[in-house]
Order: structure tokens, then sequence, then C-alpha cells
């Protein structure tokens, strides 16, 4: 190999390793540049508290998952006191493995319950996460102490509210976790049948069934109410109750639904369509009738038709239609006399406090017979011009 070719490879060597050097640097990390993480770790937000003899702990578990593959972990609690009943859920169901894929986070909760006796003192135990040839480990430590306190406050920022049915309604509420240790409340409202109901953290848009509190702490908490079209006007209670173990907290609400006017604005026998004579009037019995729950004030009604057009109301407007209510309304008709013979669509609205309502209506015109008459005497008079000029003339 001559002196030539021994350096034409070195070069290619160097160029290959440059090359390949950013790739093995990018795999190690993330999009913005950080190091990515790698690993299995079991978390919670609460290793440390404190809790009475004889009440049961619920602690929130996550399991992260930061390998190339799935992995399986086998759940052990280590260090737990003789007497002592501890489970790992999942899904309301209790659970001893928990199967999380790559970059994922699994959730499960630890319940622990000291037995009723058990002597103030600090107890240190440790979850463990036996996962393919390793193990991940989460220390715990538990206070059991004679001062330790439950109990629990649901208090309403607002209790009462009120607004029609179509309004979306938002209780927010504090729930103050008063004891001496974290709980998981699971919450539940009890509203009646028409009543649509969702849980949601802080002011967020997540929905949830239950939260975490910690011992001493506050979470806000909002309640969102949908209501459905046949709930009438009226005055309906709320009960919001919150539950950890045997920790209970409730409070009542009132929704006040002041009901809302629906307008329904129908054609002759339910019909959008009729037939109207150029340069005429044609009337048609429309009806007006209030589906909704409240009365709907000031009903008035106008229109939108081909240029030359001319479109009336009798009655023009009612000073209120009640719920359930209907009326007769004549529409009157009359396309300019210049219309040519075809369909046209004539736009009927009505309005009201509050709501409003419009309609499409096919308007199929009709040429008059006069103009008919017209057209075949003219024709008529073409034909006796002719034959009187072919007589005279004749062929020559």
């Amino acid at each position: 190999m001559n002196a030539n070719t021994r350096l034409f490879m070195g070069a290619l060597v160097a160029c290959t390793l440059l090359a390949n050097a950013p790739a093995h640097a990018q795999s190690d990390t993330a999009a913005d540049g950080a190091p990515r993480p790698h690993g299995f770790w079991l978390t919670t937000p609460t290793p440390e508290f404190t809790a009475g003899a004889g009440k049961t702990i619920t602690l929130p578990l996550d399991i992260l998952n930061y390998t190339e593959a799935p992995q399986r972990a086998r759940l052990e609690l280590s260090g737990i006191p003789e007497g002592w009943e501890w489970s790992i859920r999942s899904g309301g169901r209790e659970a001893t493995a928990a199967m999380v894929a790559p970059g994922e986070t699994g959730s499960m909760t630890l319940e622990l319950t000291p037995p009723a006796g058990s002597a103030p003192d600090t107890y240190d135990l440790e979850l463990v996460a036996e996962y393919g040839d390793g193990t991940a480990g989460l220390p715990i430590s538990l206070t059991i102490s004679e001062d330790a306190e439950s109990g629990a406050t649901l208090e309403p920022e607002l209790p009462a509210i009120r607004g029609s049915v179509k309004s979306t309604f938002q209780y927010k509420m504090k729930l103050t976790n008063e004891g001496g240790e974290d709980a998981l409340f699971n919450l539940a409202a009890d509203v009646p049948p028409g009543f649509r109901t969702t849980f949601k953290r802080g002011y967020g848009s997540e929905e949830i069934t239950g939260i975490p509190v910690k011992a001493g702490e506050t979470e806000n908490v909002t309640l969102e109410v949908k209501l459905d079209n046949s709930v009438e006007a009226g005055e309906y209670p709320i009960r919001v109750t919150t539950v950890a173990g045997d920790v209970e907290a409730s409070t009542d609400l009132a929704l006040e639904v002041t009901g809302s006017p629906e307008l329904n604005f129908r054609g002759p026998q339910d019909r959008l369509s009729g037939t109207a004579v150029a340069g005429k009037e044609s009337s048609f019995a429309f009806t007006i009738e209030n589906t909704g729950s409240a009365p709907a004030q000031s009903v008035r009604f106008n229109s939108t038709a081909p240029s030359g057009w001319t479109v009336t109301f009798d009655p023009e407007e009612m000073p209120e239609l009640a719920p359930g209510d209907s009326r007769d309304v004549n529409v009157t008709i009359k396309p300019t006399e210049k219309a040519i013979a075809g369909d046209y669509m004539v736009t009927l609205r009505t309005q009201a406090d509050g709501t409003s309502e419009s309609v499409r209506f096919r308007t199929t015109v009709e040429t008059s017979t006069m103009f008919g008459l017209a057209g075949i005497g003219v024709i008529g008079a073409a034909v006796i011009v002719l034959a009187f000029a072919v007589m005279r003339y004749g062929r020559r």
C-alpha cells in the first residue's frame, strides 16, 4: 500500500468516526439537549407521614420505567411489623405486580393499616420492586402518634347558583384534610334526575373521581353540573360527599333553574314550501310554538326575500308566548310582477328575548294567467299575419 493510499484510508476512517459521534451522543440526550433519564423507580409524594393506630392509610404510588423494554415488577413491602395489614391496589383490585411499558408511568396505591394499640414510634418500611435482573426500592417512614386526629371539611365558595337549563354550573370547593395522615378522598354527588356531574381538580379540565390530600393541607375541587333539556325550572338540592376510609365530609349545594324560552316556527302542515303567483299575494298559515321552560317575551317576526318581493306577518309581534303554548301566524308573500317562473327561497325569522328561530321557505312562482293569454294572443296574431301574406302574395 503506497503513501497516498494509506493517507486516503486514514481520512476515510476519521470521517466515519466523526459522522458516528453525534448520533451516539444524541441517543443519550433529549430533544432539548438535556440528559435523557434512564432507569426504573418507585416514587410517592409523601414518603414520610404521621398517622394514628387502627387507621387505614392510603399512599399513592408511581412506577416509572425509563428503560428500553417493558418491565414486569413484583412488589413487596419489607420491614412491616407483625399484625400490620397492607395491600397494593390498582383499579380497585388488589395486585402483587405491575407491567409498565418503556417510557411510561404506572399508578397504584399502597394501603397500610397499623392495628389499634400499636406503640407510638417511627417505623421504617421499604417497598421493593423486583424487575428483570434489577430491583428498585422506596423507603417509607411512618410515625404512629397518640395525638393523630382524623377528620375533613368540605367548604363551597358559592353554595347556591342559578342559571338556565343550557348553562354549565361550577361549584368551587376547598377540601381540607384535618387528620394526621395523608389520605385519598373519593368524591360523589347526589343529584336529581337529568343532572350530569363531573369533578375536576382545582380549576383545570382533567376529570377526577378522587383526590389525594396531605395531612393538614387543603386541595381545591370543582364540581361541574350540566342539565338535560327536560329539566324544568325550579330549585334543586345537591349533596356532595367525600370519603377516605372512615373519614367523611359533606356539603349541601343549591341549584336554581330559571328556565329559558325555545321557539319552533312551523310551516303549513309542517311543510316549508308553497306556491305563489308573480305580482299577487299568497297567504300561508304558520304556527309559532314555545317549547322551552320559560315565557318568550316580545316575540317579533321578520324576513329576507328576493329583491322586489314583499313579506308581511299577521300578527307582526306578540307580547308573550307561555311555555307549551302555540299561536297561528299568517304569512303573506307577494313576488314581484317580473318574477320568472321557478323556485325561490324566503327566510322567515322569529325572535324573542333570549332566543330566536329561522326557517327557509321554498316558494314556487307561477306566472299570471293574463300573461299566458297575452302570449297566446301574440302567437295567434303572428299566425294570421303570416297566412294573409301567403294568400295575398303567394308564390310567384
